[in-house]
């Protein structure tokens, strides 16, 4: 019997006056529900109503659209087989999962205040998105993420695709952990080799994980992975990438709800290899979660139940549901 299909397009606000715009998928088949989440990567060029709409023509095309088909056909079928999804990746490897913390203030006091308090909830790796292409400002607001983490917390800067060359002799002496995308998306496997040389330091693939062939060449040549489900495709795509990596991995958001977290959870718990620190630990940026059974902090925790292990919380779902 196929299952019935139910497409929820949602905006949460998140702090900053930004919001995450999504389209839930909801397959229903003899009482059970699976579901999944298609975020709208606008940064991408993506929109709420495009993504609903090529849900809805039963398209995929998208990596996010069949990310979320893909996460709840997976939820459905663990749930009616009383497994966790986990399991239909290869099994669990792990139930725990280490997070980083995503630290975006400018100043760099308010850096420092920022790492000190999430020092103190347990946090021992901490992520900053690069403000002026890693110039004097960065350099000042690592120095001071340094300074309130202490020596031995590991330090990440996301360049987003903004070319770093440059900037990342000047880096080597604050002993980051990963760069993160610091060449354009479409930078082939031989330029991030190239770059990876020259500068000494670990450097991390994301947005060009969105080209499939380009994702395998660099999973094969050790560089770094930051995977999102809503990136690469779905947890399958994410499974085979880790297996196919011969440098180091983690999984990241594109700032989900508990659903696409538990989905990237789910994952990351399947993967052969322990990944790094993984930066899931963002719903704190959104006003509300959309489900329960996802506690947030520095460990993250496998679900007890079946599938994705987490339920829709239907008062929040009625809140910020914007198809009404």
């Amino acid at each position: 019997m196929s299952p019935d299909l139910e497409l929820i397009p949602v905006r949460v606000p998140m702090v900053g006056g930004r919001a995450h715009e999504a389209v839930l998928v909801v397959l229903r088949r003899g009482g059970v529900s699976g579901l999944g989440e298609a975020p709208v990567l606008a940064a991408r060029g993506a929109s709420l109503d495009g993504v609903l709409q090529e849900l809805r023509a039963g398209l995929t095309r998208s990596a996010p659209a069949a990310a979320a088909w893909e996460m709840a056909r997976l939820d459905l079928e663990a749930r009616e087989r009383g497994l966790p999804l986990a399991e239909l990746l290869g099994g669990v490897r792990r139930r725990t999962l280490a997070c980083s913390a995503l630290v975006e203030d400018l100043r760099p006091d308010a850096v420092a205040s920022a790492v000190d308090a999430l020092r103190g909830e347990g946090f021992t790796t901490f992520k900053l998105k690069a403000a002026n292409g890693g110039g004097q400002l960065d350099l000042e607001r690592l120095g001071a993420a340094r300074w309130a983490a202490g020596p031995h917390a590991r330090l990440r800067l996301d360049f987003n695709g903004r070319p770093a060359g440059s900037a990342l002799p000047t880096l080597s002496h604050l002993h980051l952990e990963l760069v993160e995308q610091p060449l354009p998306a479409a930078a082939s496997a031989a330029e991030w080799a190239a770059l990876s040389a020259a500068a000494g330091l670990t450097l991390a693939a994301d947005e060009s994980l969105a080209d499939h062939d380009l994702a395998c060449r660099l999973a094969r040549q050790g560089t770094a992975l930051a995977i999102k489900l809503g990136t690469v495709g779905g947890p399958l795509h994410a499974l085979a990438l880790a297996r196919a990596a011969t440098g180091p991995v983690c999984m990241g958001s594109s700032y989900e709800t508990g659903i696409g977290i538990a989905a990237a959870l789910h994952a990351a718990c399947a993967f052969p290899q322990a990944p790094l620190a993984c930066g899931l630990a963002t719903r704190r940026l959104l006003e509300a979660d959309l489900v329960s059974g996802l506690p947030e902090g520095p460990q993250l925790e496998l679900p007890p139940g079946p599938g994705l292990g987490v339920e829709l919380d239907r008062a929040a779902l009625a809140r910020y549901r914007v198809d009404r």
